[in-house]
């Protein structure tokens, strides 16, 4: 797939994700804060904050749950 359409489809998920949801993920990826600092940030557990990542990183992905194959 073309580089910016990939790009845009990611810019496009990410606005359409919650604004907690972004909050977190930007705490971990942005601010290279850990669970446990972005949880503590957030008011939210350790456990929530993992949820939320795992979730915008799949949702960043275009979705897709499926496992792939090793090489």
């Amino acid at each position: 797939m073309i580089r910016w359409l990939k790009m845009r489809r990611m810019r496009r998920a990410f606005r359409a994700l919650p604004e907690h949801d972004r909050a977190i993920f930007g705490s971990v990826r942005f601010d290279n804060l850990d669970c446990v600092e972005a949880a503590e940030r957030h008011g939210c557990g350790v456990e929530e904050v993992e949820r939320v990542v795992a979730r915008v990183l799949l949702a960043l992905d275009g979705g897709d749950t499926r496992r792939r194959k090793r090489e």
